[in-house]
């Protein structure tokens, strides 16, 4: 039989805790509601989550959009403008934002390659 399910690029579930982080809440906005740049690219999926560090009470907020296709999710990230604070990383068809008001730009970069290594692993 055919499934009623529509096809839709579904997000891995982020780690619960990777290297000194801990996540802190897990939540899926309406699509609707995403930023416009994002919204033009017709996301299928957001989730919405933030990692707390175990030991210097950091946090960042992470933003993740299922999109369309990997084309659609690279067009994302061209298009997203860096703001201060905030950094994007593309893996797939997902497009994810990382942002926080305490960390640097540095350690924001670090922790967004260890949280794709963590959540994203490359296919083999």
């Amino acid at each position: 039989g055919c499934s009623a399910l529509p096809h839709r690029p579904l997000i891995p579930v982020p780690p619960a805790s990777f290297e000194r982080w801990d996540r802190a809440g897990l939540e899926t906005p309406p699509e609707d509601q995403a930023p416009e740049a994002i919204r033009a690219l017709k996301p299928a999926q957001w989730v919405r989550t933030s990692y707390k560090q175990k030991d210097s009470g950091g946090s960042v907020l992470v933003e993740a959009f299922g999109m369309p296709t990997d084309a659609s999710a690279f067009e994302a990230q061209q298009k997203w403008r860096n703001e201060p604070g905030a950094v994007s990383f593309r893996k797939g068809n997902v497009f994810a934002v990382c942002s926080s008001p305490t960390e640097t730009t540095q350690s924001l970069i670090a922790f967004s390659k260890k949280l794709e290594t963590a959540w994203l692993p490359s296919k083999r």
